[in-house]
């Protein structure tokens, strides 16, 4: 599917057709590209070369040459998406996708492409839209040409062995397994079913082992290779390359890897088939969810606006329907109590669009979505103002030109997919700078979308619990209705009363004006502590290396009241829900502006920050602080937020599987960590008063650490951590915060927790937890962890076929290093689930021992490079720094030190030590049975064996505390 509101990652990338060329920039309306089409509008913070070619074959490149790349990446965007599939063939394109991945002609061992990534310190993956299927990698640099040639044989000599056809109908059909239960798949085939079966945007997508079938004269294999044939030529894709090598190396390398690339002419072209017949627009479609949910989403198909990016018509549209601030359609309706969130949006395929607004009602907005629609209409005819629209247009422009003269650079792989996606319907000069660029402001084009946003053009959808339905969606059993709206309700939408509480949006007062970098001298490498005073500590980086006026100003408050039981931990969900809900309206126009802010829960305290332009950061960040401690709890607020979290806790036991044993793990393993449905039960006592008492006695004793980091001078840092700390600790004593507590399997044998869901899948997850946190024992762990990734995928799902969802490798428990493992299944049940990871670990051994030493080097390379990789921009880096701090790793060089322990490892050590770490360390594990394994006798003799293990409480008297 092709999200035409495409989310740039903010980096800055010049095209030019056939050329090199850099664009002088920074006015992103200056009309530069319109004179000379080679002439790419770029980031004046951009300090890559780019250059566009087009193959002898017909392929489309971008190449982008990056210096200071330590990461390099490669993606091919493919013409065809599941709307191509045959009628007969539903997933057929999806399918396709996985079977590029099992091996070429020329490297055909299977699962050796991922092998090589992963060893390289690099990482693969794909996915299959409406209209595109889009393939992508990244790996360290130095890997990069090999890991291109590898990349580029899934489009000229894929081996699509008949035997791995087979099996990988499995792994498709376990995506599709699921997800089963997932309400957003649920509810995306019920809107599938209600459109106009002629139109390929109606089909099933996913596949599964129906659709995938072998038939009589009619063999999957066969349909695959005429699939491939037909749509994967050159004609239709588009090639990016993002790596060190200067410009004239990339092209050899696209043009000696690529060109054999074939190409049959065949082009995308839009459907001419409407979307929806008649009876299927003014219409009402209730649909049953699994989880406890109230939504309300209007759906009006209107024509594709691609070719208007400069104009930006539903955009502007858009932006305005899904304002939050004062005066907005979301204030209005949540003042009134009938709505929990709201948004507005739009996407689709080549030949039409859907303009959605979509809400999260309250039970009373639910019974009254009547008029919660009618108030959608009501701010829909304010939208028709030229002048104000004109204003607004500019404002928006203003932000835009600010945010891309400020771009910095984001992923390789990031920057790979989304230039090869957008060169799919761009001019390579507008390619980069498509989502910030805007011409004039067209009220026609305007006037002309809001024509179309109308009852008679309207599909209103409604999702909950308990509204009368007729019929059932069969992918995945859906209960849903389809009516039309009757006379009086079409007349109510066109005609509706007028509503003095809605008004536009006033000038946004966020808008940064000064964007001058500041002075350097005298800055350190690293943090340092620029105030301190018993309890409170305030760290300081002054950062201007990317070249951006842009700061993060983060505060950690630490209390033993934050989660010392399950009563204190919802509280304090609570206290935070409150916090940004009070901030929302005053706010929302900072967010616009490039000024982000949140107010997060921790079981340990709770947390804000501010991270933007930081010409007004201070002065928002001091409004957050001052909410923080004179919080005045609304009760229309309370009741809204305190009903939210317990729904939202009670729906979990909805999420998927493999979700529910990690959180149940979380639960045993961490001290402070608590059941879902436990901290639902603990909300529903609560009252303002019991809230407003706690947040007292939170604030009584405390520790307060803060970070100011980027465009902030020290004296400046010092100014706000004064200021800060009489607003913060006024009142408040300091207390040292409590040491981390973390829980520890040292039975001498697994310790297993099985848990009831219903689902059909069986899932498994095991971590083995090493006491041991010496750096030496750490970088063993990221070592290990590095190696069995791949074999572990290709084992459990490419050669087993056990499930989608299959993950091995190496992470932390707070600062102890683990393995773990992890598999949802519809295949097998948790038992057999665990024999198989036991057979897997006992005959990796035997691979570990047979590496050879250029096969261990290179493991060890891929882990030093990704420990070594250079921040790519200032909040990559501001968060490294943050995370450094609550660690309490003051040197900022943890990643340094584990790098410098791993290229001390040998081959000899890491053998010895697999027999530690997977063997001597005993496993907590967590399981489930899927409804479709209960009747084997694993799941019988396991009911017996864990009817005492059944309970977190009773498991965790088995378990040892461990502080850190």
């Amino acid at each position: 599917m092709k999200n035409l509101k495409f989310n740039l990652l903010s980096t800055a990338v010049a095209l030019a057709i056939g050329v090199t060329t850099l664009a002088s920039c920074g006015n992103v309306s200056t009309p530069v590209a319109a004179l000379d089409p080679n002439v790419v509008v770029k980031s004046q913070n951009d300090q890559r070369e780019y250059r566009h070619i087009v193959l002898s074959n017909g392929l489309k490149a971008v190449l982008v040459s990056d210096s200071k790349a330590d990461k390099s990446a490669a993606s091919i965007d493919v013409h065809i998406g599941h709307m191509a599939d045959p009628e007969d063939r539903e997933g057929l394109t999806h399918f396709l996708e996985h079977m590029l991945f099992l091996g070429t002609e020329k490297y055909p061992k299977v699962g050796e492409y991922n092998e090589y990534l992963k060893a390289n310190g690099g990482w693969s993956n794909a996915g299959t839209g409406q209209e595109h299927t889009n393939y992508f990698f990244e790996v360290n640099q130095n890997a990069f040409e090999e890991a291109v040639d590898r990349f580029a044989q899934f489009f000229i000599s894929p081996s699509l062995d008949p035997e791995f056809v087979e099996r990988e109908k499995n792994a498709v059909h376990s995506e599709y397994s699921m997800k089963i239960k997932d309400d957003a798949r649920r509810i995306r085939e019920v809107l599938k079913d209600t459109t106009n079966q002629a139109h390929p945007a109606s089909q099933f997508s996913v596949g599964n082992l129906d659709t995938l079938a072998d038939r009589e004269n009619d063999l999957l294999i066969d349909d695959l290779t005429e699939q491939y044939k037909k749509y994967y030529t050159a004609s239709r894709m588009s090639l990016v390359l993002v790596g060190k090598e200067d410009l004239d190396t990339l092209e050899k390398w696209a043009k000696e890897k690529f060109t054999a690339v074939p190409n049959n002419g065949s082009v995308s072209l839009p459907v001419e088939v409407k979307p929806y017949l008649d009876e299927q627009l003014a219409v009402r479609i209730n649909i049953e969810p699994m989880k406890d949910t109230r939504n309300l989403t209007l759906y009006f198909p209107v024509e594709s606006s691609t070719k208007y990016f400069a104009e930006k018509p539903l955009d502007l549209i858009s932006d305005l329907l899904a304002n939050e601030g004062e005066g907005s359609l979301f204030s209005y309706l949540k003042q009134e109590g009938l709505l929990e969130s709201l948004s507005s949006y739009h996407y689709g395929p080549d030949d039409h669009e859907q303009f959605v607004v979509t809400m999260t009602l309250t039970e009373d907005g639910l019974n009254n979505y009547q008029s919660v629609t009618e108030s959608v209409f009501s701010y829909i005819s304010l939208l028709s103002d030229e002048s104000y629209n004109r204003n607004y247009f500019e404002e928006m422009k203003s932000i835009a030109k600010i945010n891309f003269d400020f771009s910095e650079k984001q992923s390789p792989a990031g920057t790979a997919r989304s230039l090869s996606s957008k060169l799919q319907y761009y001019p390579a000069n507008h390619v980069v700078n498509s989502s910030y660029h805007y011409g004039d402001y067209s009220h026609k084009l305007v006037t002309g979308y809001l024509s179309k946003l109308t009852p008679e053009n309207m599909r209103l959808v409604l999702t909950a619990k308990g509204l009368e339905t007729d019929k059932v969606q069969p992918l995945y059993d859906t209960p849903y209705s389809m009516t039309k709206l009757n006379a009086d309700e079409v007349a109510r939408y066109n005609k509706p009363k007028k509503i003095n509480a809605l008004k536009l949006p006033k000038a946004n007062p966020f808008i940064a004006q000064e964007l001058s970098l500041k002075s350097t001298e005298g800055s350190l490498d690293k943090p340092s502590v620029v105030f301190e005073k018993a309890g409170f500590k305030v760290w300081h980086k002054q950062d201007s290396e990317f070249n951006v006026p842009k700061a993060a100003l983060y505060v950690q408050i630490y209390s033993d009241m934050a989660g010392k039981d399950v009563n204190s931990r919802a509280k304090n969900y609570l206290y935070t829900a409150l916090l940004n809900d009070s901030l929302n309206e005053f706010g929302y126009p900072a967010r616009q502006a490039g000024l982000n802010y949140n107010v997060w829960s921790t079981s340990a305290g709770i947390g804000f920050g501010v991270e933007g332009y930081d010409e007004k950061s201070t002065s928002l960040l001091s409004t957050i602080n001052n909410r923080v401690r004179n919080l005045e709890i609304n009760p229309d607020s309370f009741k809204l937020h305190k009903e939210r979290l317990i729904r939202q806790w009670n729906n979990a036991k909805f999420d998927r599987p493999y979700s529910q044993a990690r959180s149940a793990l979380s639960q045993l393993q961490r001290d402070k960590a608590y059941s879902k449905e436990n901290l639902a039960e603990a909300l529903s006592s609560v009252t303002s008063e019991t809230l407003a008492n706690y947040i007292s006695d939170f604030h009584k004793e405390i520790e307060v650490e803060a970070m100011i980091h980027g465009n902030k001078t020290k004296a400046e840092s010092l100014k706000i951590s004064d200021s800060f700390y009489k607003q913060i600790m006024r009142g408040s004593k300091p207390k040292v915060r409590a040491q981390k507590v973390v829980k520890l399997n040292t039975t001498g044998q697994a310790v297993i927790q099985q848990l009831d869901i219903d689902h059909n899948d069986s899932t498994l997850v095991m971590t083995y937890v090493s006491d041991d946190k010496s750096i030496n024992i750490k970088a063993k762990y990221a070592l290990l962890g590095n190696m069995i990734s791949a074999p572990f995928f290709q084992q459990i799902r490419t050669e087993q076929q056990l499930g989608y969802i299959v993950g091995g490798n190496s992470s932390s428990l707070e600062e102890l290093p683990l393995i773990s493992f992890l598999i949802q299944s519809p295949k097998v049940g948790a038992v057999e689930l665990n024999r198989r990871v036991d057979t897997f670990i006992a005959d990796y051994k035997e691979t570990l021992t047979k590496l050879t030493t250029v096969e261990f080097e290179n493991y060890k390379q891929g882990v030093v490079k990704n420990l070594r990789t250079k921040h790519k921009n200032q909040g990559e880096r501001t968060r490294f720094y943050w995370s450094e701090i609550s660690k309490q790793k003051f040197d900022f060089n943890s990643n340094e030190q584990l790098a410098k322990a791993v290229e001390l490892l040998d081959h000899k050590s890491m053998v010895e030590f697999y027999d530690y770490a997977l063997y001597s360390v005993k496993p907590i594990v967590v399981r489930s049975f899927g409804k479709a394994h209960q009747d084997s006798p694993d799941y019988q003799l396991s009911i017996k064996e864990m009817s005492v293990n059944l309970d977190t409480a009773e498991l965790n008297k088995s378990l040892t505390k461990f502080k850190l």
